[in-house]
């Protein structure tokens, strides 16, 4: 079934991130306080009220940091609803872009009219809960030095530069990219400019990733609103409509399967988006791609068809900014606007359906019609990305 134009995107919600916690004396805010604000936050930009939710669909992402897995009856709970169907979105950082094509599935086969997609987490105000680590981590990572993930991609982009001849400049363009576009966002918590050279002699994290390859986490919230496309022309915005998605999970699996660490998926489920959208690569007026580390930014590039494999060149010529060729991390990503736990993935498609209302401000793209946006997973150790997501959105079907 294809769910070109059937569903729309009709609210969203973002609370301002904290990483550093709040003003002498004033206690930090918990999981389910940004739960609460952000879907506030996407109620009051739709138009809604908390009572247009009930019956309706529900589809929350677990959190790394919370008690329980983050289960969408919980989420019921703490917001004081009456679901009538629930989604649970356990795919990692792929979960946001996953869900939007779950949710449009509910709506355009009628079982609801509207489902809320939310994820919250607090890591700096709940850390003191323990969790045990995975057998696997236990047992064959951490007594070999690889210490979760900084590490893992650490390798992956060891392999990626051997096997590209890709360089510090190379990958300090997309940082200080990503970073222009923050300085330009209010919303964002790092909008210092930042150069090539202080990227290239920023401190080691995990040979060869540096300070600002990597994601900052963050506590937070984040909620979107779908809607089926019919219902969302009578919202007091302009609705965002989904035109391509697709989805795959460890995508080497198969015959010919073997570890590659540079295998992403996101080639499979971006055909699969813009087999379904009926778009071309040219159509494409700005990129959101998930970006917990700067390789991984620069990979699904390639694997998305911008550019072949390895192409030097293509990132060495093409600007990546606003005003550019391909722009992309138009509000400077997750890198500079901060991760918390699994919520972070919401950031692209809350940025793309600003940029596609035309509400992008300083960092608006020119007339920007279609954009992408992708989530990605699971950094499988010494193999691929577990689960891979890929949403085209459009301001017109």
């Amino acid at each position: 079934m294809s769910l070109r134009g059937k569903a729309a995107i009709i609210g969203i919600g973002e609370t301002p991130v904290d990483r550093l916690g709040r003003k002498p004396g004033e206690s930090r805010k918990i999981t389910s306080e940004y739960l609460v604000w952000a879907v506030r936050l996407a109620l009051e930009d739709a138009g809604l009220t908390k009572k247009d939710l009930n019956g309706q669909g529900l589809a929350a992402i677990y959190t790394t940091n919370h008690s329980q897995p983050f289960w969408p009856e919980e989420v019921a709970a703490i917001l004081g609803i009456s679901p009538g169907v629930a989604l649970a979105g356990g795919n990692g950082g792929a979960s946001a872009v996953s869900l939007l094509g779950h949710a449009a599935a509910v709506v355009s086969s009628g079982i609801a009219d509207l489902v809320l997609c939310v994820a919250a987490a607090a890591p700096f105000s709940e850390h003191g809960r323990s969790r045990a680590e995975p057998a696997d981590t236990r047992d064959f990572e951490m007594p070999f030095g690889v210490m979760g993930p900084n590490c893992k991609i650490s390798l992956v982009m060891s392999r990626y530069m051997h096997e590209s001849g890709m360089t510090t400049d190379h990958f300090g363009k997309v940082a200080v990219t990503a970073r222009y576009h923050a300085t330009l966002n209010r919303d964002a918590y790092l909008r210092k400019p930042l150069t090539l050279e202080e990227y290239k002699s920023a401190r080691l994290i995990s040979d060869p990733i540096r300070l600002y390859d990597c994601v900052m986490p963050a506590n937070g919230g984040k909620a979107y609103i779908v809607a089926s496309a019919e219902r969302a022309k009578s919202f007091r915005k302009p609705p965002v409509y989904l035109l391509g998605w697709g989805e795959r999970h460890n995508a080497s699996a198969g015959p010919q399967s073997h570890a590659n660490p540079l295998i992403t998926g996101i080639r499979e489920s971006g055909n699969i988006a813009f087999a379904m959208a009926r778009v071309s690569r040219t159509d494409i007026d700005f990129l959101g791609l998930y970006d917990d580390y700067v390789p991984v930014i620069m990979l699904q590039i390639e694997d998305l068809g911008f550019c072949g494999k390895n192409d030097r060149a293509f990132f060495e010529k093409t600007d990546f900014t606003i005003k550019g060729d391909l722009p992309i991390q138009t509000g400077g990503g997750m890198i500079n606007c901060g991760q918390p736990s699994t919520t972070g993935g919401m950031l692209h498609v809350i940025e793309a359906v600003r940029q596609l209302r035309g509400e992008g401000g300083a960092r608006q793209v020119p007339d920007a019609k279609i954009g992408l946006v992708t989530g990605l997973g699971a950094v499988n150790y010494g193999k691929n990305f577990g689960c891979t997501a890929a949403a085209i959105l459009g301001k017109e079907i």
